[in-house]
């Protein structure tokens, strides 16, 4: 028999927030998880998508 393999199935990887769907001149995201919101940005400060995405970042080990 083989060795157990160090990779984690697909069911044991944490969800990706990828965007789903974009609407362009509305500015506005929707991702995999159900999420909604928009992807412009005002006066330099992240997007809502980019908060979004960063409060649901994994942790690095």
């Amino acid at each position: 028999m083989f060795p157990p393999s160090n990779r984690r199935s697909a069911a044991d990887q944490p969800l990706k927030h990828v965007i789903a769907e974009y609407k362009h001149r509305a500015r506005t995201v929707t991702c995999v998880c159900g999420w909604h919101g928009s992807s412009a940005t005002v006066d330099a400060r992240p997007s809502e998508w980019s908060g979004h995405v960063a409060a649901n970042r994994a942790a690095r080990r």
